[in-house]
């Protein structure tokens, strides 16, 4: 099965806006919050006083050390990734589900935090070495390995199975899963101009503003993303219902890749 890609920003749009999404999106813009202030206090207080008394006028920071504001954005990572497999496991329900967040969505969250975190580290360095040798094999393990997180954490598979099924998943619609990535690109970056006027005017409304698109921007993404999973997922398992006809085959071992 090919990717719809209208199918998925679709049902994409119609997660966002139920309650769920709403919520969902509004703790991210608070997670957000959070490691930028504990990031600039941090950064704000290897500055001097007269150094400092600019950076308060323009950015959110707290007067509380670098050991604080290291602490305080180290707390918002961790919850970063916690939210995020919350968000993959809550947009996988259908939207008719999501009057609120499901319940479910916090099960094993050591375990998948863990795992989400190795897994996003060895893709990570699989797509920055892919970038350093060339710009396209960057962009094709970008692409083939777009499904590890929703593996690692609808699935609950551990971080390098994930990352196997992300490549047999995405293989065959490579080209299509890079359309949808260069539209949430443009979405995002069409979202991000309001933020922008805004913060020539006034630099801290403008970069609240800027988290609370980012935040909605953002759980958009992922219901996509997850519903993109969901199309091909669903499409090789009907394709590989429809070949379990006990009709005998010959087998191909030409090494091609029809898909």
């Amino acid at each position: 099965m090919s990717l719809n890609i209208g199918d998925a920003l679709s049902t994409g749009a119609e997660k966002l806006t139920t309650a769920a999404g709403v919520q969902l999106a509004v703790i991210y813009i608070a997670l957000q919050l959070l490691t930028a202030l504990g990031t600039n206090s941090a950064i704000a207080a290897f500055e001097t006083p007269a150094g400092t008394s600019g950076m308060a006028t323009t950015t959110l920071s707290l007067p509380i050390g670098v050991a604080g504001g290291a602490a305080l954005a180290t707390l918002g990572g961790i919850l970063n990734v916690a939210l995020t497999i919350v968000v993959l496991r809550a947009v996988a329900h259908d939207a008719a589900e999501l009057g609120s967040i499901p319940g479910g969505v916090a099960d094993d969250m050591l375990k998948t935090w863990v795992f989400l975190v190795i897994a996003l580290i060895v893709q990570g360095i699989a797509v920055a070495i892919g970038f350093v040798l060339l710009i396209i094999p960057g962009l094709f393990l970008l692409v083939s390995l777009i499904f590890t997180q929703v593996f690692v954490a609808v699935e609950g598979e551990g971080p390098f199975e994930a990352l196997g099924s992300s490549w047999s998943l995405a293989k065959g619609n490579r080209f299509s899963l890079f359309g949808l990535g260069i539209v949430l690109f443009v979405i995002s970056l069409l979202a991000s101009i309001p933020t922008a006027v805004v913060a020539f005017v006034s630099p801290i409304v403008g970069t609240v503003l800027n988290y609370v698109v980012s935040g909605f921007v953002s759980i958009f993404s992922i219901a996509v993303l997850v519903a993109a999973y969901q199309q091909l997922s669903s499409g090789v398992a009907t394709t590989t219902d429809a070949d379990d006809d006990g009709v005998e085959r010959l087998d191909d071992d030409s090494g091609f890749d029809y898909a």
